[in-house]
């Protein structure tokens, strides 16, 4: 059988959610995520102003220094300032941090989150990696769930992490349908098997459903970006008994670094003595010569084999497909769902197909419906009436199902 790509490239390494309804308000609002809830500049700008006047009536509030902090950042990054200008604004707040509450958990978490949006250049000297006290301060703060997740990922810390992402879980605040799709990709895995992902969602979703739901933990679950931490490296090479692989201690230049970490995961997939998964949501142009599509996953593989009949399986026997048609409740995570779903049309296209070709009616006819019903919703919660660009996906789609 020859290998199924992937028809839609679909960018999902990170995907962000619609910009809800926006009114002027004259009290500060908690900062969520931008992967959950989007606004505009503007509205992050009124709510950095609005926090910076809670610092200011009570410097020891420390959920008001983070979403001060955390406002400003988005408002910088959504007007596209000049990177030297988001860095001293943020900066700006964690210098004063330093001086007023040394010692404080905001000071602990803006440290970390400096460390990670400032550039190189412009970071405070003075920066401590005191996260893993701030986690033990307040376990329970949602607000920082995915810092706390990408720390502990990172640095090996699988006894918290546990803990933290089985309270995310119960908090019922992630989406059902993220958790769906992801519960899908790992189903349709063969025990014992690795997924390497990507992004924020792709990474958070599988993990909640091995560490939250106790679901799946046999698979191994490795975020490509994560390679480059040496703690992830060590911790995760323990874990499949494999020897060390370091790069150098300089790389001459991106080229150069990319291609060390493409040699790496080849290392992995080569010498895991396990069957090695894909996210179909991780652009893996590199390897597509070894990728075979079996659903939302492809299967590294240096022989052909017939990954059609195991895409099949999936969606007739493994795959949870009603929350693609119908759901009781609002998803938390509105427009990532929408979006997210969009990959069973490029990845079962193949299979639609061969219902037709095949005469398999019945079978036919329950994907279809499904792919249209997830188009169908992709308009009506996305797609701008008025943006030539969305019509043109919007037609891209309904036509790649049935040309």
């Amino acid at each position: 059988m020859k290998k199924i790509l992937l028809p839609i490239v679909l960018a999902a390494v990170l995907v962000t959610a619609i910009a809800s309804a926006q009114t002027r308000t004259d009290k500060p609002e908690k900062i969520e995520s931008f992967i959950k809830t989007k606004y505009d500049s503007e509205w992050y700008a009124r709510q950095a102003t609005l926090w910076e006047k809670e610092v200011k009536k009570n410097p020891d509030n420390d959920d008001a220094w983070y979403y001060w902090f955390t406002a400003t950042r988005y408002y910088h990054m959504f007007k596209e300032s000049d990177e030297d200008v988001c860095d001293k604004a943020l900066t700006d707040i964690a210098y004063r941090l330093h001086k007023e509450r040394p010692e404080s958990y905001a000071r602990y978490i803006i440290d970390y989150e400096c460390s990670h949006f400032v550039s190189y250049k412009n970071r405070p000297d003075d920066l401590q990696d005191n996260m893993l006290k701030a986690i033990q301060m307040r376990p329970d703060f949602e607000s920082l769930y995915p810092q706390y997740v990408v720390y502990l990922t990172q640095t090996g810390r699988t006894d918290l992490l546990s803990g933290i992402l089985k309270k995310w879980y119960e908090s019922g605040d992630y989406s059902y349908a993220t958790l769906a799709f992801f519960y899908n990709a790992l189903a349709g895995m063969e025990e014992n098997g690795i997924l390497f992902v990507g992004g924020d969602v792709d990474t958070f979703s599988p993990l909640m459903i091995q560490y939250g739901k106790g679901l799946f933990q046999d698979r191994i679950v490795i975020n490509k970006n994560m390679l480059w931490e040496p703690e992830y490296r060590k911790t995760l090479f323990r874990q499949l008994d494999l020897e060390p692989y370091e790069g150098p201690e300089a790389f001459r230049d991106q080229k150069e670094m990319d291609q060390w970490l493409d040699n790496l995961v080849f290392y992995i997939a080569q010498n895991s003595g396990r069957t090695v998964y894909f996210s179909s949501t991780l652009s893996s142009q590199n390897y597509r010569e070894f990728l075979y599509s079996e659903g939302l996953i492809n299967r590294y593989s240096t022989r052909r084999y017939d990954n059609l009949s195991a895409k099949r399986r999936n969606f007739e026997s493994v795959y949870l497909t009603d929350y693609l048609l119908e759901s009781f409740s609002a998803d938390t995570f509105d427009d990532i769902a929408y979006k997210l779903s969009l990959n069973y049309i490029a990845n079962f296209k193949s299979l639609l197909d061969y219902y037709k070709a095949q005469g398999l009616k019945s079978e036919y006819d329950k994907l279809r419906r499904i792919m249209i019903h997830i188009v169908d919703m992709y308009k009506e919660h996305i797609c701008d009436p008025d943006s030539k660009e969305d019509q043109f996906m919007l037609e891209h789609y309904y036509n790649e199902i049935d040309r």
